[in-house]
């Protein structure tokens, strides 16, 4: 057994707190909006990306998608390899294209797609059922409900099971917030995933020796890993805690999103009740409602060496901006971009990343997120208040339920 760790809650609870008016602006639904959709009709006018200094900004869908293909050209390791390495160790989000990143890309892929998806989507509709079966017509639709639903889907996925559950959630949060979402690199922040860090590396180390005590892996996440002959015990750690910390808050905040934007919106809100209720599958329908305020608007990589991106010139050391928020309404991938269509192309969708990189759970959030949003919007959910932020993280969203359960 490691030797415990302090589990100070004021140590990596992200403050809650209302933002400047800028930021309030920019981290809102309209201005973004505005901006994408002014940023894509002047991307197709000038028919290549843009400079801005030493940054170069890519709109139109074909180049970003290019620039994410390119991964040997537009590299990682410059935006995130730091960060993640100071708080997890080497993770394969942080890594450009060699030995190591393909010994355990593959790992972790191949140990994913052994996870029997659809058991954990039962138990998550179990949970989901309970949860709102003790819940009345008022309440917080984050801190009640996704937040707890999302924290308790990633314990049962990764294998760990701390008693804190709401410490749990604020480890991951903290490490995430500054692994991925603080380009500024603002003290504040990395000091609370630096004290996040060794919470969980603890959490994750015992349960691993523990599993290793008993000769038993198990047949979750963490036990798929531990059962490979091409990753050590440390490997298993760094691979589930890398995956692990965007897990919540990347639901979330996802959540949050869809909900506003169909409260906002009657056609959707009608078409994803309606669907629910039929039995039919509405993840097309939270990825059109997130194409109009995704979770993640941005996607950054570096210039390895000098190149050009569908005719602009790109120096080594370039920071690359691939903005998917505008790429998403680019009408050459998505006809008729201001109209909601659930039968378009997953894989023209650039929420979750693309290239050498996408988003590991993505299969995992294909059941969550429905799961997730369609019993509120089948019961009629209204805001019943502002929504408020932690940082960069939707943090209560008040909602009121018209129909009992």
């Amino acid at each position: 057994m490691s030797e415990p760790v302090s589990h100070a809650m004021e140590d990596v609870r992200t403050p809650a707190r209302g933002f400047a008016p800028l930021a309030a602006l920019l981290t809102g639904q309209r201005l973004p909006a505005i901006a994408a959709r002014l940023g894509i009709a002047l991307a197709r006018r000038r028919g290549r990306p843009w400079r801005l200094f030493k940054t170069v900004i890519v709109a139109r869908h074909a180049d970003v998608a290019e620039a994410l293909r390119r991964d040997v050209d537009f590299i990682i390791a410059p935006v995130n390899e730091a960060k993640i390495e100071a708080v997890n160790g080497p993770f394969v989000l942080g890594m450009d294209r060699s030995d190591r990143l393909e010994r355990e890309r593959h790992a972790l892929y191949a140990a994913l797609q052994e996870v029997d998806v659809a058991a954990l989507a039962a138990r998550m509709r179990e949970r989901m059922n309970n949860r709102l079966a003790g819940l009345g017509e008022n309440f917080d639709a984050i801190s009640d409900y996704a937040r707890p639903l999302a924290a308790a889907t990633a314990m049962d996925l990764f294998g760990i099971a701390p008693k804190d559950e709401a410490l749990f959630a604020e480890v991951a949060r903290a490490i995430f917030a500054h692994t991925f979402l603080n380009p500024g690199n603002q003290k504040p922040i990395e000091r609370r995933a630096l004290a996040a860090a060794p919470i969980l590396r603890q959490w994750l180390g015992d349960e691993i020796a523990a599993r290793r005590r008993r000769g038993e892996t198990g047949q979750d996440y963490m036990g798929r890993l531990l059962a490979r002959a091409d990753l050590d015990d440390d490997g298993v750690r760094r691979t589930l805690g890398g995956m692990l910390v965007g897990s919540i808050d990347t639901t979330v905040t996802a959540l949050a999103k869809i909900l506003i934007v169909a409260v906002n919106t009657p056609p959707l809100r009608n078409a994803l009740a309606s669907a629910w209720n039929r039995g039919e599958d509405i993840y097309g329908l939270c990825l059109e409602a997130l194409r109009r305020w995704p979770h993640n608007p941005l996607v950054l990589r570096n210039v390895a060496a000098d190149t050009k991106l569908a005719g602009t010139t790109v120096r080594a050391g370039d920071r690359v901006a691939l903005w998917t928020q505008a790429a998403m309404l680019d009408p050459e991938a998505f006809p008729d971009p201001g109209l909601i269509r659930p039968d378009r192309s997953w894989g023209s969708y650039l929420h979750f990343g693309g290239g050498l990189h996408p988003c590991a759970g993505r299969r995992i959030n294909a059941q969550q997120l429905p799961l997730l949003v369609g019993p509120l919007l089948a019961r009629g959910v209204r805001r019943n208040g502002a929504l408020r932020w932690a940082g960069p993280f939707p943090d209560h969203l008040p909602i009121r339920l018209a129909e009992p359960a």
